[in-house]
């Protein structure tokens, strides 16, 4: 059976992503072109592997068994073009980066302008998402790196067959208004803060780690006005409408409103590299990893605690 591998990546995005322009966003194409494959692969298989309705588009029973062996087989194929890419030594060809926001303003750029220049024969693709999305989309293979962070005491969770590379740190300081109370101070503790108002974005790390910090707490923190970019919080603090946590990584400079505390136990995000472990081997792969790191500073970081990202997920790069 002779199938076409553009029709089997097709259905494969098509089983992931649940739509025409869902996977042609990922492979690149349109979904006229996505459709085209798709309809090609079911003449090479003598088999009708969608159903459409309406605008939807659903996978027959023997649509999802050819979704599910062109994820193998691609899986497959990848692994080898990234052993053959490892003989041959050369850094080149295509990298798809998922990034969270604050990297992609405060590390990405530098990263990406060093890369390219470093190595012509490389293209690099960045795509904005949050940082659990990011994971998902290499995960599935919509790209082929993610960068992500955890929080120390919530480690980064993985799925099977990825891998993983802590890139460097990137610490958090406490915003507040410069008519606050503790504006002076060198240092503060999260119990001097234990009944401020607090800016906050549901799910996201920080106020993870804010539920965290004041568990014990007799008095808890009490979260005001929920705001999702690190830029409207910076406002809201300067307008004195609450306090916020917010890290270095491309925060940029503060407004004469504004003032950043330092924290006695700093908050630190684990910046990390994630990669599909089949792909490892790529020369691209281990430069933009590195050259990620470069730019974070080059520091070594420290190994992270028991429960998360263990060195059995991380042998795959140093």
């Amino acid at each position: 059976m002779n199938v076409s591998l553009a029709g089997l990546r097709a259905i494969a995005a098509l089983a992931v992503h649940g739509s025409m322009t869902a996977a042609a966003g990922t492979l690149g194409y349109t979904p006229s072109a996505v459709s085209q494959q798709i309809a090609r692969l079911e003449r090479d298989v003598r088999q009708v592997l969608i159903e459409r309705r309406g605008r939807t588009v659903t996978l027959t029973d023997a649509g999802r068994i050819m979704a599910e062996s062109a994820g193998r087989v691609i899986n497959e194929l990848e692994a080898m073009s990234a052993q053959l890419q490892a003989h041959g030594a050369t850094v080149r060809g295509e990298m798809k980066v998922a990034a969270f926001a604050t990297a992609a303003r405060g590390l990405l750029p530098r990263a990406v302008r060093d890369l390219t220049q470093a190595h012509p024969e490389l293209t690099v693709q960045v795509l904005e998402v949050d940082s659990h999305r990011a994971v998902d989309l290499v995960t599935r293979g919509s790209v082929d790196l993610a960068i992500a962070h955890d929080w120390k005491g919530m480690p980064l969770s993985l799925p099977e067959g990825m891998d993983a590379r802590q890139l460097g740190d990137d610490v958090s300081d406490v915003l507040v208004p410069v008519t606050h109370r503790l504006a002076g101070a060198a240092s503060v503790d999260f119990e001097d803060l234990a009944d401020e108002a607090w800016l906050y974005e549901p799910g996201s790390v920080a106020h993870d780690f804010l539920l965290h910090a004041y568990r014990a707490a007799p008095g808890p923190a009490r979260f005001g006005h929920m705001v999702t970019e690190y830029a409207s919080q910076i406002e809201m603090v300067g307008a004195g409408l609450g306090l916020a946590l917010v890290p270095r990584m491309g925060r940029g400079p503060l407004p004469a409103e504004v003032r950043a505390l330092t924290v006695a136990s700093a908050p630190v995000r684990r910046i990390y590299g994630v990669w599909r472990a089949a792909t490892g081997p790529r020369p691209a792969l281990r430069a933009t990893l590195q050259t990620l790191a470069d730019a974070l500073g080059g520091r070594r970081p420290a190994a992270a605690p028991g429960g998360s990202v263990d060195a059995g997920r991380t042998g795959g790069i140093c």
